[in-house]
């Protein structure tokens, strides 16, 4: 029986010093049918030269301006040709049966997307920083089918935004058009919150197949006051594009709960955000924060200090 295709889509950007460990592993996957998309986003450093030693193995697609991750994910996907779509980072790196488990428990069950574990791994002073939680083993039971109302619940209690968590159907994207924010930071909280919002069926596998490098200076860890205010503006933009998705009228009420966790995860992030006081001032535009929700988020966080201050002073 021949395998179906996997389009792989990896955005590059001044990553020199790590793009051929992420190459090198997606070249060394145990399953073969695999189409490998690079788009470079306008590199300055040695990033191209490096890749252009993979052009026999690779499509390579090298820009010379930068117009952010989400434009080049876009791009991607409007070159694949694979069954199902995979994205990693240009920093990290894959385990060699990623491709092949994914693919089997896909084919096995039909379901439209696979989820499956993560790992940590730093550099310098990087280790300082809050990681991720990429373990869902503890909510999750592995080669389990969920169907679309139990698969929204799980993915409430274990969602991450990253798209280097799971392999997904091409169709489910095509069908509903979806594509990543341009222009931001965190673009994938918008795609992955949508493309769960609207998954059918989805299924997991209990293993650690994907190993994220924590950097200095990357878009995880860093800590400038530039930044800070980027960020701050993305999420702003992220959250208002999820506030039409919640007011579409296209949802069904387990859809819109999940959109709306989303949205009070977001603002809850905004109002702890470290910024300017006048930044938070467009706060008050969002609308579909209510007093109850800003209430709730209070009383959330309060009762997350005291757990906190519990369990250090054991």
């Amino acid at each position: 029986m021949s395998q179906p295709l996997v389009s792989v889509i990896v955005p590059t950007y001044n990553v020199e010093r790590y793009v051929e460990d992420c190459i090198d592993s997606l070249l060394s996957q145990t399953y073969s049918n695999i189409e490998i998309i690079v788009i470079d986003d306008g590199s300055k450093d040695a990033t191209v030269y490096l890749l252009n030693q993979y052009k026999d193995k690779i499509k390579l697609i090298a820009h010379d301006n930068n117009q952010g991750q989400g434009a080049r994910r876009n791009e991607g996907l409007t070159l694949v040709s694979g069954k199902y779509i995979y994205f990693v980072d240009s920093d990290d790196w894959i385990e060699p049966e990623t491709i092949e488990e994914a693919v089997d428990q896909l084919e096995k069950t039909d379901a439209d997307l696979v989820r499956f574990n993560g790992k940590v791994f730093y550099e310098g002073d990087a280790a300082l920083v809050k990681e991720g939680r990429y373990d869902f083993s503890s909510q999750l039971d592995h080669q389990h089918v969920y169907n679309q109302e139990e698969a929204l619940q799980k993915n409430r209690q274990t969602y991450s935004a990253s798209p280097c968590l799971y392999l997904v159907k091409k169709s489910l994207i095509d069908d509903y058009s979806l594509m990543f924010l341009e222009g931001v930071l965190h673009e994938d909280e918008y795609f992955t919150t949508k493309l769960f919002t609207l998954t059918q069926t989805m299924t997991y596998l209990d293993r650690t197949f994907y190993h994220r490098r924590y950097r200095v200076a990357s878009t995880m860890t860093e800590n400038t006051n530039l930044h800070k205010v980027r960020s701050f503006d993305s999420y702003l933009e992220v959250f208002a594009e999820l506030e039409t998705l919640y007011h579409s009228g296209n949802l069904t009420e387990t859809q819109k709960g999940f959109v709306k966790r989303q949205l009070l995860s977001i603002y809850n992030g905004l109002q702890t955000a470290s910024v300017h006081p006048e930044s938070k001032r467009k706060l008050r535009t969002l609308k579909s924060i209510t007093l109850k929700d800003k209430v709730y988020l209070v009383a959330s966080r309060a009762k997350l200090f005291l757990f906190q201050k519990k369990y250090t002073n054991k």
